[in-house]
């Protein structure tokens, strides 16, 4: 019990130190500030609409660049001046709300097509309309009203820039934070998949794809704060370090995701040499807890401190290859030596990285060091269509937002009525609850509507507890505050615990208003458990959008980013040169496509049903697709690691014919039938020629052992190591590649 509670104090005061709570403090000073002046002035009725655009317009203000925030902030400004005022003055008029209801429901709602920013501006202007019931203004001010509204988010729009340019330092070295610690628990996952079993592996996996997916989210944040905050600051040796130390991030990143074997052939190669492996991973712990140490030096403000126990631990992994390399019972553990050393040189990498974020660290700009990379840095940032096609595209029943749009205008209209008819106090709670319940995905609209309950009873039962203890108008208005700050910081975080402080702020706020407290909050947790069951129903059985009618569209997505990520390394090694900016846009987009369809994955998990398709199945697929990035992660990190020789023929026979798979496995899910199979005698000649070469560079050997030496030359070593662990990875991926395209053309063809 004392664990527990630890670890809930723990978390609080984690989340004192986030961008969410430093927003969530924003926001209610930005809200309270109109009531408090209003009130000096005896003009109360001015303030509350002006506190109302606050809200309204507050939830797209989530990080990125300061020109996006603007332009965000600034639609939902209008969204919420335009939802108010059609919907009061419709609400004058019984017979023509419901139809103006509805087209505006849905109008906003569709204008989630254009993207996640979008969606939160689609959020103001329906949140608005809701809102708008609370209190119908008489006919003659409903115009200042909306006005009022309209101005309070224009208000917050002035304060959120002003705030910006205050803290926007802090606000990057925040989001920068947030990426180590994420990374660090990358790095973590990974190297327990070292010492995992393999039953283990597989819950390990799982939970490597979540950390993934929230890892490329993160990273889209930073790209767009740095690289548009560069181009604004031109020059700025501040800002051009930090973009670079992101690039390390990245490459850290990469790297931990390489392996230079898969871990069954790991387990047998090293099933008599644990003890190797151990340093390693103490190696690997000491690292990630260093990446980790980075994050706190952003987040905390805390001058950066060196480990010198992670040299002492590289000269001892390093001393156990060399004791290794005297010990191997040659020529039947060369393999196992050249995979241990290959694995060394990834894990020095990351070491080098990490000493290179430690040298920017140190010094206060990094211009010297950024020469030509930043002239690339805008090409990856990702751009949003917002054409007119883009809409009208999605103006069909096979749309999950059409879907949603229509879905929720039925059920928001349902709630209205359901109101009207049995004169519930506060109808319009029904239909925000709804609202914020309800998500394009099954999966998340019952997760949220889960949450949503067991907060709203949480909520509930500590607001009860309160009242009866404390008979305080004071407490109440000090406790509406806090718990508006912890409610806003805490609904990106922990959408239950953010139910929790919503209904404790709405019944202090209320009871405020009026005596009656226990009274508000029966109906408070009534008309929750109706929304929330509206929300559910109507996901459930209105157009339902399953994750399983699309995961082959996110298969297809990631085994075609994995292609090209593939197309741009065979390129590297046959150019060799300076890595170019495809290679890294590649890479990215792998990476990308690799977490979008992890995370489809675990929302099609937590389906109640998955229709044709076995979830075993899509597992599996999932988990070769995450091995192929995995592996091409590795074979593009050995080449731009190693000194390599020019690229063979048979190398690029290879790389062929696994290209020729990802394409027919693409194929097979566009529905355009299998391929032709390419596994023929060039395939053949190549693991001959393969093997002739080792064969030819073991008898190079023998010659030096002949000729007295003891320690195997550089050069040799080098060329043992291009053609094994070359070798071996294009064999790997040959196999997943026709692995996956024989699961798909025996699963998913049609």
């Amino acid at each position: 019990m004392k664990l527990n509670l630890f670890s809930h104090l723990r978390s609080f005061l984690e989340l004192l130190k986030t961008a969410e709570f430093s927003k969530g403090i924003s926001f209610a000073v930005a809200a309270i500030l109109p009531l408090l002046i209003a009130n000096q002035f005896g003009a109360m009725e001015l303030g509350i609409p002006m506190a109302i655009g606050v809200l309204l317009s507050s939830p797209s203000d989530v990080p990125g660049s300061l020109r996006r925030r603007m332009i965000g902030v600034g639609f939902s400004a209008v969204m919420a001046f335009l939802g108010t005022l059609l919907a009061g003055y419709a609400a004058m008029n019984a017979a023509l709300f419901v139809p103006v209801l509805a087209v505006l429901m849905f109008s906003f709602s569709m204008l989630s097509v254009y993207g996640f920013r979008a969606s939160l501006i689609s959020f103001s202007g329906l949140f608005a309309v809701v809102l708008s019931l609370a209190k119908v203004p008489s006919e003659g001010s409903v115009l200042t009203h909306s006005l009022l509204v309209g101005a309070g988010g224009l208000w917050y729009l002035i304060f959120t820039v002003t705030l910006h340019y205050l803290t926007r330092r802090k606000e990057t070295e925040t989001v920068l934070a947030e990426g180590f610690a994420l990374t660090s628990q990358y790095l973590e996952i990974r190297n327990r998949l070292l010492r995992a079993t393999p039953n283990q592996r597989e819950g390990l996996k799982k939970e490597l794809a979540e950390v993934q997916s929230n890892i490329n989210e993160k990273h889209e944040i930073i790209r767009e704060i740095l690289i548009s905050r560069r181009k604004n600051s031109g020059r700025s040796g501040v800002v051009q370090k930090k973009l670079l130390i992101f690039m390390e991030m990245v490459d850290i990143l990469e790297l931990a995701m390489a392996n230079p074997v898969n871990y069954d052939r790991m387990e047998q190669l090293f099933s008599k040499r644990q003890d190797k492996l151990e340093v390693i991973r103490l190696w690997s712990e000491m690292m990630a807890r260093q990446v980790e140490r980075i994050g706190e030096v952003w987040s905390r403000n805390r001058k950066y401190q060196p480990n010198p126990e992670l040299e002492v631990q590289r000269e001892k992994v390093w001393q156990a290859f060399e004791d290794f390399e005297r010990e191997a019972d040659l020529p039947g553990e060369r393999e196992a030596l050249l995979v241990y050393r290959n694995l060394l040189v990834f894990k020095d990498r990351q070491y080098q990285k990490i000493l290179s974020i430690e040298r920017f660290l140190r010094e206060k700009e990094g211009k010297q060091y950024f020469s030509g990379r930043a002239k690339e840095a805008e090409k990856f940032l990702t751009s949003q269509e917002y054409d007119l096609k883009t809409l009208t595209d999605n103006l069909d029943l096979k749309s999950p937002i059409f879907r949603h749009s229509l879905r929720l205008t039925v059920i928001l209209v349902a709630g209205f009525f359901l109101g009207r008819i049995f004169h519930f106090q506060n109808a319009y709670w029904i239909l925000l609850t709804t609202l914020v319940i309800m998500r394009p995905g099954y999966a998340l609209t019952r997760d949220r509507f889960k949450q949503r309950l067991y907060g709203t009873l949480i909520g509930g039962a500590i607001a009860v507890t309160i009242v009866l203890l404390v008979q305080n108008t004071v407490v109440y208005g000090i406790l509406a505050v806090i718990t508006l700050v912890l409610a806003f910081s805490m609904i990106q975080r922990n959408y239950k615990t953010a139910a929790a402080f919503i209904t404790l702020n709405v019944i202090f706020v209320y009871t405020l208003i009026r005596p009656n407290a226990f009274e508000v909050i029966q109906y408070r947790v009534l008309d929750t458990i109706i929304g929330a069951a509206l929300a559910f129903l109507g996901n459930k059985f209105l157009w339902p959008t399953w994750e399983y009618t699309g995961i082959r569209n996110y298969i297809s997505k990631s085994i075609t980013a994995n292609r090209r990520y593939l197309q741009e390394i065979e390129e590297f090694y046959s150019q060799k040169g300076k890595l170019p900016a495809t290679y890294k846009l590649a890479r990215k987009e792998a990476f990308l496509a690799m977490g979008d369809l992890s995370a489809a994955f675990q929302r099609m998990a937590q389906e109640p049903k998955t229709g044709e398709t076995d979830m075993e199945q899509v597992f599996q697929v999932v988990s070769l697709n995450q091995e192929l990035l995995s592996s091409a992660a590795s074979l593009g990190t050995f080449i731009r690691a190693n000194p390599t020789t020019s690229v063979s023929g048979h190398f690029l026979n290879y790389m062929k014919a696994i290209r020729s798979n990802l394409e027919s496995s693409v194929a097979v899910l566009q529905e355009k039938g299998p391929q032709g199979r390419n596994k023929d005698k060039e395939i053949e000649k190549a693991e001959n020629y393969f093997r002739e070469k080792y064969e030819e560079l073991a008898e190079l050997r023998r010659l030096e052992k002949e000729q007295g030496m003891t320690g195997i030359s550089e050069q040799l070593r080098e060329q043992f190591q291009e053609v094994q662990i070359i070798t071996h990875q294009l064999r790997w991926l040959l196999d997943l590649s026709e692995n996956l395209r024989d699961l798909l053309e025996k699963n998913f063809a049609k």
